[in-house]
């Protein structure tokens, strides 16, 4: 008597039903983590934007205290260039102040297509043209910036320097650090 020795074949692949459920949970997750990563990129560009502005302006300070001559931080003009502009969008650049002669450039920082917006805030009617810090490191005045992107006032950031030529960043999206609410341009 010949016994036939056939196994019982396990399934080796996913059934259709398992397949469903697999991409049903995935489609769900995905669904809940691209909002919430989309929130994350806006406030790190955001943050970094800030960041670079006041990196900026405590090296336009610390150049003026280590090389004994006034610096000034202004908007971006022609790049490479000096020259001031009149836009802050566009970017910002430091130069020195010499008494007699052209200033010569140390930093240039020219804002990418996809930078949060830089505008100053005027205080008591003047809107601040540049930050001149002089030899001492105090600000020629004290002045208010608020950085803003697509989502508008409640993501907005803000950068206060002082008279004293302390710069901060607000802590709270939304909130200025002089008081109030941000209100983007």
């Amino acid at each position: 008597m010949k016994r036939s020795l056939s196994r019982v074949r396990q399934p080796a692949a996913f059934t259709l039903v398992e397949l469903m459920i697999t991409i049903a949970i995935a489609a769900i997750l995905l669904s809940i983590a691209i909002p919430s990563f989309s929130t994350m990129l806006g406030n790190n560009r955001l943050t970094a934007r800030a960041n670079a502005l006041l990196t900026a302006l405590n090296f336009t300070r610390s150049s003026a205290l280590t090389q004994n001559i006034s610096t000034r931080l202004c908007p971006l003009g022609a790049a490479g260039s000096a020259t001031c502009g009149t836009d802050w969008r566009t970017g910002w650049i430091v130069t020195t102040l010499p008494a007699t002669g052209a200033g010569v450039l140390l930093q240039s920082q020219q804002a990418g297509a996809r930078d949060p917006l830089l505008s100053p805030v005027a205080i008591n009617g003047v809107t601040p043209v540049s930050i001149v810090f002089d030899t001492r490191g105090l600000a020629s005045t004290q002045s208010n910036f608020i950085l803003c992107d697509a989502r508008g006032s409640a993501y907005a950031r803000s950068l206060q320097v002082l008279a004293t030529g302390y710069a901060q960043l607000g802590s709270v999206p939304g909130t200025a650090l002089w008081g109030g609410v941000l209100t983007c341009p």
